[in-house]
């Protein structure tokens, strides 16, 4: 005979496994549903491909939140699709300093990080090998935000195209087709000049320019020796000359010391000559000051000295215009030396 189960323990195992799984969800989850959070969203262009729900949401590499729903919008008047990429920043994740810090909105503060401080989401890789993207925050963009717009999902963050998009735009606009043409010439004017025996010309040139080469490395082989000699010889003249040079330098030096000190007596034999020499010669001077003195003084308009000395160069004059005379007479009548004048 089978018993009935008690609704009692039933109703105990269903809240004990309703636990398990809240306590499993907030441990597992990180705590994620028991953070405070901001939603936000922005517009992707080009392909979110390796983005999924649960990915990081990085502010310059610190993960301040995560994915929660990526989906893709039709927008009817201009007939394009749009990819909205939802997602949760925990403002807990930031630590916030000063003393007005209890009162700053997030939402209110993370619309002026846009506004003001150019705050705009990108798509970033997290593995190369693994394909998986996150959601990168950063500031310092300069341009003006532009905003798509759509249904409220949250605070919208501009977006910047990642680095994949830019890059397959590059792709796109190269001319792939006269790339491809030019190396397809290339490789056929290569292959025309390997067929048209210019290679091998060019192989067989430059065997012999080799084996010149290696003549030349034998030929100087060969006079290296001798010429090391002769720079053996040569070194060990420049050492003897440099012996030479050294001895007789010793034997100037001496003599400069010599002569040197016999100019440092000479210069202190004339240091105390000088003082001597120096009163002689203002004695002197003096002397010579009251002589010119007394000269002048002699000499001087109105004196006797001149008057006697203008009387004596007149005579003087006179005798000697008479001796002129005289001369002149007797060299034309040399007989008056005889005869006498008559």
């Amino acid at each position: 005979m089978s018993h009935q189960a008690s609704p009692t323990v039933i109703g105990g195992f269903v809240l004990g496994a309703l636990v398990l799984v809240v306590a499993a969800i907030i441990i597992f989850g990180s705590g994620a549903l028991l953070k405070e959070r901001v939603a936000m969203v922005t517009y992707f262009p080009g392909s979110v491909q390796g983005l999924s729900v649960g990915a990081q949401v990085q502010f310059q590499g610190v993960q301040v939140g995560q994915v929660t729903a990526i989906g893709l919008d039709y927008v009817v008047e201009d007939a394009s699709f749009r990819i909205p990429v939802s997602y949760d920043i925990w403002p807990d994740a930031i630590g916030v300093i000063g003393e007005e810090a209890a009162d700053i909105d997030p939402q209110g503060f993370a619309k002026r990080l846009v506004v003001e401080r150019g705050l705009r989401a990108r798509l970033e890789p997290v593995s190369l090998v693994t394909g998986q993207y996150m959601v990168s925050l950063g500031m310092g963009t300069r341009s003006l935000p532009r905003y798509v717009g759509g249904p409220q999902r949250g605070i919208e963050i501009p977006a910047i195209e990642s680095t994949r998009d830019r890059l397959g735009d590059m792709l796109q606009t190269l001319p792939l087709d006269d790339l491809v043409s030019g190396a397809a010439g290339t490789l056929a004017a290569l292959r025309s000049l390997l067929d048209s025996g210019g290679i091998q010309a060019l192989i067989a040139h430059l065997d012999q320019t080799v084996g010149q080469i290696g003549r030349l490395a034998e030929d100087l082989d060969s006079q290296v020796g001798p010429l090391a000699g002769r720079l053996d010889g040569t070194l060990g003249r420049y050492a003897a000359l440099g012996e030479r040079l050294t001895a007789r330098v010793d034997g100037l030096a001496d003599g400069l010391e010599t002569t040197a000190a016999d100019l440092g007596r000479l210069s202190r034999h004339l240091d105390a000559q000088v003082e001597p020499l120096a009163a002689r010669a203002g004695n002197a001077l003096r002397q010579a000051d009251k002589t010119l003195a007394t000269v002048q003084g002699a000499l001087a308009t109105g004196s006797d000295l001149r008057y006697g000395l203008t009387q004596f160069l007149a005579e003087a004059a006179a005798a000697a215009r008479s001796l002129r005379n005289l001369a002149d007479y007797l060299e034309r009548h040399p007989e008056a030396l005889v005869k006498g004048k008559r």
